[in-house]
């Protein structure tokens, strides 16, 4: 058997890239929206430690929190050199999470305001 733990990291982002639907919804650029950002870490039974976990989900919840921090800041047209899709981003985050958290599984970011998911893995 196998398991999957997720954390996530609430906030409220500023993209920062013009669309179409924003336009429509009479949204700026500057608008931001509420997301949710999860990294999953997959791993094995047989990797349990007698106290019957793998990894300190609290430690993971910290790491994902510090990675997000400057998420919420600034626009993200001014943190990347990459214009800041989700799929970049959460490409990005998978990254520099990976030395983090080992067996990193993927990173999600959810923006709960569209309805929109968008989630990176190394296959």
């Amino acid at each position: 058997m196998s398991f999957l733990v997720e954390v996530e990291h609430r906030f409220r982002a500023v993209q920062g890239l013009r669309t179409r639907v924003l336009t429509q919804r009479w949204l700026s650029p500057g608008a931001g929206v509420e997301l949710v950002v999860t990294a999953g870490v997959a791993f094995e039974e047989e990797q349990l430690t007698e106290r019957g976990w793998f990894f300190d989900t609290d430690a993971a919840a910290l790491a994902l929190r510090r990675r997000c921090a400057a998420l919420e800041a600034r626009p993200w047209t001014e943190l990347f050199a990459f214009r800041p899709t989700f799929e970049l981003v959460a490409r990005h985050l998978h990254g520099e999470l990976a030395g983090e958290l080992a067996q990193l599984a993927f990173v999600q970011i959810r923006d709960t305001t569209f309805g929109v998911t968008t989630r990176y893995s190394r296959a």
